[in-house]
């Protein structure tokens, strides 16, 4: 695969200088502080809408820290795979409608080595963010909780990172399928939609990839997680759609 590292390079220097760098770090820097403060202020929200309607009462538990983390965690689970989504539509098919994919295959990188820095790109980018927002997140919950537990947040944003890297994946094998933005978006709704919808029959969540949000929440519960299939599932899953995505590029005429 020539050129690999000189088109990686090009694509971490391509994020720093675009939007790019501010989508996905700045969502989960988001959801990173605001999740903490979410789940403090909830209880007396939920007390003071009570008190203004006759007739209704609404009580909840003081909010502990592990609100703070589902918070947080159900916010990576829902709107950043969405917006992993959308954002890797484009990851091949932008650059071949630009025409800057021609421009980048006249020279010395290969086809696997284009589609694998996008693919790698991407992941370091997210995974970075989900480090840097973690810490945040961390912080912010022992600042308004006290002493809050490491370990139930570290194991449930790990496995959602799995589910995450898995999706950026399958977006970039859409976006080197299909010659349009819209329909490797459209395409890639659709599998994450699916996915929910599988993950309802129990044997399809107890042996594959679609289990590994059931397994991150569970892992934040501080609950035997049984995750061995979930990831193992994935890990083939992304190995293999990384593999297509590639054969896919290789056919396709630009």
């Amino acid at each position: 695969m020539s050129g690999f590292s000189t088109f990686l390079a090009k694509e971490f220097t391509e994020i720093r200088k675009t939007w790019r760098i501010w989508v996905i770090p700045g969502m989960l820097l988001f959801f990173a502080i605001t999740s903490p403060i979410i789940a403090d202020i909830t209880p007396a929200l939920m007390a003071s809408i009570s008190k203004s309607q006759p007739g209704m009462k609404v009580q909840m538990p003081p909010a502990t820290w592990r609100d703070s983390y589902a918070q947080f965690l159900k916010s990576l689970s829902q709107m950043v795979l969405i917006a992993v989504v959308i954002t890797g539509a484009g990851a091949v098919s932008g650059e071949r409608s630009s025409g800057t994919a021609v421009l980048t295959l006249t020279k010395p990188v290969s086809r696997g080595s284009f589609v694998l820095a996008k693919i790698v790109s991407q992941a370091g980018l997210l995974i970075g963010a989900t480090v840097v927002s973690t810490a945040v997140c961390a912080l912010l919950t022992i600042m308004i909780f006290g002493q809050s537990p490491l370990t139930p947040l570290l194991a449930s944003v790990s496995i959602w990172t799995i589910d995450a890297v898995l999706l950026i994946v399958v977006m970039t094998l859409f976006s080197a399928g299909f010659a349009s933005r819209g329909a490797s978006a459209g395409a890639g709704l659709g599998f994450f939609f699916l996915t929910l919808i599988i993950s309802i029959w129990p044997p399809a969540n107890r042996y594959s990839f679609v289990g590994l949000t059931s397994v991150s929440g569970k892992a934040l519960m501080q609950q035997p997680t049984a995750a061995f299939w979930p990831v193992a599932t994935a890990v083939v899953a992304a190995l293999l759609c990384a593999w297509g995505a590639v054969r896919v590029f290789e056919k396709q005429e630009l």
